[in-house]
């Protein structure tokens, strides 16, 4: 096979269709574009992507016209050495390279590779091993080796990379099958060197051994693999491993300590018990998704709304899932709401039910697609995406290599994805018939004769419409089918509608929407003032109002219905019952008691709304169907406005209140929290004692519900109750990590605010600043700190002005103005008194000690410390508590006191994993770490840091991580495993430039330099 023209595995290399000779591309700029287009071939690059790959610090004014310069300089390169450019496509605000696989190595490398796993899988190892050679064989080095890096790129070259790694495990296992001994061994440890925590590898090394007959080598090769994993983690061979060792070593079988995996991820709805009909949709369906493995399936089901889609796709998912062990993925779309869920908020979702947390997350749609697809390349997961609005909406969240599959329900056909067509059209009468017998019974069906069959007329045979009808009747045994016949073929002209549109849903949900009680109508209604979450029964009843007098329903007998539409009822002339069945035959709803709960269950039996759950404070939890929270909405909006803004703001005040209740029960005071406790509305006050004992939990079941809440807020007008809320969450943002929310809720209120003038604001401010200050953006954690501390100090407000101090010296600190720390510090520490606030006190107490802890001194901060701790426990803070040991564990340590330095380290961290506090507990394992490396206990030391490496990659703490792996570097450095030591030096190093520290950068870039 001829070498491909395009290569990117390796320094950049372009060749001609000669493939004689490289073809000369200029300099180090137009080679970066023409990588930027090769890393995405096919797919459309714009110029702010290539804009960013070229001047990462910062683009000049010219940068568009340079980028088309450079662009056309490739053009005549390419033409010139007689390389077509004809898939080289100009397109509006950016560029596209189409190229033929067999033209590019990176393209190649994946179709080789799923063609040696498709022959290792059907048992043909010797095709495998040729096929794993070949691909292997395109590596020419690292991935654009020639070039500097860019941020731009690191999820391809990451995926590819990753590929790449496993591409050489599968070869190696191969070989090992096939008895391919002597060099392989010699393979083994190499790869051994590079990386000796591999037990995969060494299990390798040792079976290679055995297998050709060098059995004392094979049991000194278990021997040293059991030293290095006890000398590096401090822990015993896996089972697998164990097994291989004990099986050279002849001890037979021995009982191993049984292990439970994870479990994967479920987020899919429960099925529908009395799913009917579909056979052959469902059989389609499951053959194409039994197809997933060598590369992703995608199956797009289309149709009109309440064909049935999402119970369709639902259900074959179910059927299916066992070919996924992975995981199931559920994402409602909402594409039939006023605004479909952009891809960028569907992924974040999608990556945290594959782990990822918010701080982790990367901020580009991009980048978050290129991470799913990172995620699921080495994964079996079905995904199921409910809704969808077009493709362009679904094309992102789609994978792109592994044995993953896709469902997708939409209302219309998707012929721009790479997806099987699934057409969904009405139920055939046969099927409709049976549904509606499943669930009114067939006893009663077949007595109705002819009846039934008009019922189905009436309906369409939509599956919605069947369904309803026959909870109507199931719920409803005095009636008759023939009266619902009667009734539905008055409401023909409606249920015809189902064909047009939007009004076949509003025609379905009328159907049982005029026939509820008064408050159960009331409570449907209330759903549309609510967020398109998952709520408790207490909201709905919150979001109800005051109960009203019958007549005063929208909608329901007696009121004309929404004014956007006359229905037949409210036509001049007509009785508004006449199209009712017969009164004889109907029950009388009005009867039934008004309670909330009951209320709920009716709307649950009229399967207006389902139940989804039960939360960590054991309450139902509800959810209506997005068409019929349209419906809801519609109504709803009927109301007068005072009603509705009353009821809308009644669920902004309940929420609050408890949001209040919640943080006063907190394990930690956050520096922002102003609120005081304000009296429970009655539906929330009987939850106060649930929420204060599990105040967290409560939290992480309505995040949602608050973080919208505070838009809706917004949208009333009401810009101070939006701040409150905003700063009741941040103290919660900030204890697991939400950093999206937290941004977002406290951008959208500070945005609506002309000039930040009051209490709520500068603490908005203030918790904005700390957010800055996590993720390293100094300058602006800075400016948002000091206009904070303004604003309170023009109040006379001096607790706040202590805190915002507070954030300012942490600032200067963490910069290392240490003279400007201690003054900001030290006066915070005199406003706090000024107050009589003894938290903050012992805040700034600890946050003075820790600049003398700065400058190595540690007899001046030990009296700052010993009076920060007696606060700390007198008014009960257990997590500053933790804080202040953590500086009590530096001080013994400059003392020479490392074992009293150790004891004070595992108190901290005993309190913060008391505290689900994941965060600073890795901040505590990265300082015990640190202090066994001190003291040359590199083993402990190791497992120590790689734990805290992992969480702080997971929290996005980029200083942390870059920290983190320096010493980790400065580790197998000085243990003589130079090329992990070099990894995690390049780890570091990539780090800190991103965070333009640059005397950071030169020593670690010089820690590299040595080990060259």
């Amino acid at each position: 096979m001829g070498e491909p023209i395009f290569g990117v595995l390796g320094p950049l290399q372009v060749r001609g269709r000669a493939r004689d000779a490289p073809v000369p591309l200029g300099g180090p700029k137009p080679r970066a574009v023409l990588a930027t287009l090769l890393l995405q071939p096919g797919a459309f690059v714009s110029l702010d992507v290539l804009t960013e790959v070229l001047w990462p610090g910062g683009a000049p004014r010219s940068a568009v016209a340079n980028v088309r310069t450079y662009v056309r300089a490739l053009r005549r390169a390419l033409t010139a050495a007689g390389v077509a450019t004809d898939g080289l496509r100009t397109l509006p605000a950016g560029y596209a390279l189409d190229v033929d696989p067999g033209d590019h190595d990176m393209p190649l490398f994946e179709e080789l590779l799923d063609g040696a796993r498709a022959a290792r899988d059907r048992g043909d190892d010797d095709t495998a091993l040729r096929g794993y050679d070949t691909a292997l064989a395109l590596w020419r080095g690292g991935v654009l080796q020639d070039l500097p890096s860019s941020v731009v790129w690191d999820p391809v070259l990451t995926r590819i990379e990753e590929l790449r790694s496993l591409a050489v495990d599968e070869c190696l296992q191969v070989r090992l099958r096939l008895g391919d001994y002597p060099p392989l061994i010699a393979d083994l440890r190499k790869r051994l060197t590079e990386d000796p925590l591999r037990e995969d590898l060494w299990q390798m090394l040792v079976r290679a051994l055995h297998g050709a007959g060098r059995v004392t080598e094979a049991r000194a090769a278990y021997a040293e693999a059991e030293r290095v994993l006890a000398a590096e983690l401090g822990v015993a061979p896996g089972a697998p491993l164990r097994a291989t060792g004990e099986e050279i070593n002849g001890h037979g079988h021995v009982a191993r300590r049984r292990t439970v995996p994870p479990a994967p991820v479920c987020q899919l709805p429960m099925d529908v018990p009395d799913f009917t009909g579909r056979d052959a949709e469902v059989a389609a369906l499951e053959e194409l998704l039994s197809g997933a493995g060598r590369r992703p399936v995608v199956a797009v089901v289309s149709g009109q709304p309440g064909s049935g889609k999402s119970t369709l796709v639902v259900h074959v998912a179910h059927r299916v899932r066992h070919m996924f062990p992975d995981g199931q993925l559920f994402v409602d779309l909402g594409g039939m709401s006023d605004r479909p869920r952009e891809a960028a908020d569907v992924l974040a979702e999608m990556l945290r039910g594959l782990g990822v947390i918010d701080n982790a997350m990367p901020a580009e749609p991009g980048e978050r697609a290129a991470l799913l697809r990172s995620r699921l390349a080495q994964r079996r997961v079905l995904i199921v995406l409910d809704d969808a609005a077009t493709g362009a909406q679904v094309r992102p969240l789609l994978p792109g290599t592994g044995g993953s599959a896709v469902l997708v329900s939409s209302r219309r056909r998707m012929p721009s994805l790479p997806a099987q067509q699934c057409p969904l059209g009405v139920m055939r009468r046969d099927e409709a018939r049976a549904l509606l017998g499943r669930i009114v019974g067939e006893d009663r069906l077949s007595v109705a004769g002819a009846d039934a069959d008009r019922v189905l007329t009436g309906c369409g045979s939509l599956p919605l419409a069947v369904r309803i009808a026959g909870a109507r009747l199931a719920n409803r045994p005095g009636w008759t089918v023939g009266a619902l016949a009667d009734f539905l073929h008055d409401e023909r002209g409606r249920l015809d509608q189902l064909q047009t549109g939007e009004l076949e849903v509003r025609a379905s949900a009328e159907l049982s929407y005029r026939h509820l009680p008064a408050q159960a109508a009331t409570a449907f209604r209330a759903f549309g003032r609510l967020p398109d979450e998952a709520v408790p029964g207490w909201l709905v009843t919150v979001a109800m109002g005051r109960p009203k007098e019958p007549a005063a329903v929208p909608g329901h007998p007696g009121r004309s219905h929404h004014p956007a539409r006359m229905t037949r009822a409210t036509r001049p002339g007509q009785s508004d019952r006449s199209d009712q069945p017969d009164q004889r035959n109907r029950p009388n709803h009005l009867s039934r008691p008004d309670h909330p709960d009951r209320v709920l269950e009716t709307l649950v039996d009229e399967h207006l709304v389902e139940v989804v759950g039960t939360d960590p404070l054991g309450l139902q939890r509800y959810r209506m169907h997005d068409l019929l929270r349209i419906y809801a909405r519609e109504l709803a909006e009927g109301d007068a406005p005072d009603v509705w803004r009353e009821r809308g703001l009644a669920t902004v005040d309940a929420l609050i209140a408890l949001a209040r209740c919640a943080n006063a029960a907190m394990p930690t005071r956050f520096l922002g929290v102003l609120g005081e406790a304000v009296p429970l509305p009655g539906p929330a006050a009987a939850l106060a004692r649930a929420v204060r004992a599990k105040p967290i939990e409560w939290f992480e079941s309505e995040r949602r519900v608050l973080v919208t809440t505070v838009e809706s807020a917004l949208r009333l007008g009401e810009h101070a109750r939006a701040a409150d809320l905003a700063v009741e969450l941040a103290g919660f943002f900030d204890m697991r990590g939400y950093y999206g929310d937290w941004l977002r809720t406290h951008r959208l209120v500070l945005d609506a605010v002309p000039a930040p003038a009051d209490a709520r604001s500068a603490a908005l401010l203030r918790n904005l600043g700390q957010l800055h200050l996590y993720q390293d953006r100094y300058a602006d954690a800075l400016a948002a700190f000091t206009r904070s501390r303004e604003v309170f100090a023009a109040l006379g407000h001096r607790s706040g002005e202590a805190v915002a101090g507070l954030g300012t010296g942490s600032v200067h600190r963490v910069t290392g103005d240490l003279d400007a720390a201690l003054q900001s510090f030290t006066e915070a520490l005199h406003a706090s008194r000024a107050a009589g606030d003894r938290h903050w006190e012992a805040v700034a107490d600890n946050a003075i000690a820790s600049v003398w802890l700065e400058r190595g001194a540690p007899d001046s901060a030990a009296p700052w410390l010993t009076h920060a701790l007696a606060l700390s426990r007198d008014v009960g803070d257990r997590h500053r508590e933790a804080q202040v040991r953590r500086r009590i564990a530096v001080l013994h340590e400059l003392r020479g006191e490392p074992q009293v330095a150790r004891a004070e380290l595992e108190r901290a961290l005993g309190i913060f994993d008391e505290l689900t506090d994941t965060h600073c507990a890795a901040y505590v394992q990265q300082s015990i770490g640190e202090l066994c490396l001190r003291q040359g206990d590199a083993g402990q030391a190791s497992a120590l840091l790689v734990g805290a490496l992992a969480v702080q990659q997971q929290l996005g703490d980029r200083r942390a991580e870059a920290r983190v792996a320096c010493l980790l570097g400065e580790l197998h450095h000085a243990t003589g495993r130079k090329q992990t030591a070099r990894r995690y030096f390049h780890r570091s190093l990539s780090a800190w430039r991103r965070l333009d520290v640059r005397d950071q950068a030169e020593l670690v870039d010089a820690k590299l330099r040595s080990l060259r």
